[in-house]
């Protein structure tokens, strides 16, 4: 059997607090397959977006830490990987769509130079290049006029043209593994629906594992195969999506559907 493209295995995060330790995640254990979708359900502060900044790289050292479990990335082990090391698999081979574009976003800085920004760095690119580039991608993700708007700062898009810009600096260098958090929080049922088909149209295209992070039950039935269902750092359940709509065995589960 082919192994997986992303693999997480009993992975335990916590943090120290003045109170003492918080276990935020308790043994998460899932794998994703090369274009597939999986959706980590569950209410805030279930440990979702605890597990994402984990397999990033991007927990805080001085207050986090893994105590035990495993995160593989085409076989190679990310626990422990060296900083540097991370940059370099950040935005190439994993990437992250934040839940809040505009807070993710620099306020100062031009969108097109911040996508432009993701082919400089990660690829290389000159910069008159890595503009072409940017402004191709703005375009794809359905940024209208996307060579007028690419001197435009964050302020002047609305939240779900925000959104876009984040996907497209996420999409810029077509990562394997592409975790979405909470992508359509914020947005109307339209812009919603729009985002997702985008997602789907953009892993068809490339083939990428998605990771799709919310609570919204809508959003996962149309996109996503499997779901994990988290409830206070633990996995309460997980499986195909069509069999456990129909039959949740967990009695979290069924209290949320």
């Amino acid at each position: 059997m082919t192994p997986p493209l992303l693999r997480v295995d009993n992975l335990h995060v916590q943090f120290s607090t003045r109170d003492g330790i918080v276990r935020a995640v308790n043994g998460m254990t899932f794998d994703l397959n090369e274009g597939e979708t999986i959706a980590i359900l569950g209410e805030s502060g279930s440990g979702k977006s605890v597990t994402a900044q984990a397999i990033m790289g991007i927990l805080d050292p001085e207050v986090a830490s893994i105590p035990s479990g495993s995160i593989t990335f085409r076989g190679e082990e990310l626990v422990g990987l060296s900083e540097r090391k991370h940059r370099k698999l950040r935005g190439t081979d994993i990437a992250m769509i934040f839940q809040d574009a505009l807070s993710a976003l620099n306020p100062v800085i031009c969108v097109g130079d911040q996508v432009a920004e993701m082919f400089r760095v990660h690829a290389g690119a000159s910069r008159k290049s890595a503009k072409q580039q940017a402004i191709e991608v703005m375009g794809h993700v359905g940024i209208p006029a996307a060579a007028q708007r690419y001197g435009d700062y964050p302020h002047q898009f609305s939240g779900g043209m925000r959104q876009r810009i984040m996907i497209a600096m996420m999409i810029a260098l077509k990562p394997a593994v592409l975790i979405a958090d909470e992508p359509t929080t914020a947005l109307d049922v339209t812009v919603q629906a729009q985002i997702m088909d985008l997602l789907k149209e953009l892993q068809r295209e490339t083939g990428t594992g998605l990771i799709l992070i919310t609570h919204d039950l809508g959003v996962v039935a149309s996109v996503a195969e499997r779901i994990v269902v988290m409830y206070s750092g633990r996995v309460m359940e997980q499986g195909d999506v069509d069999a456990m709509y129909a039959h949740p065995a967990n009695p979290y589960t069924i209290g949320l559907l």
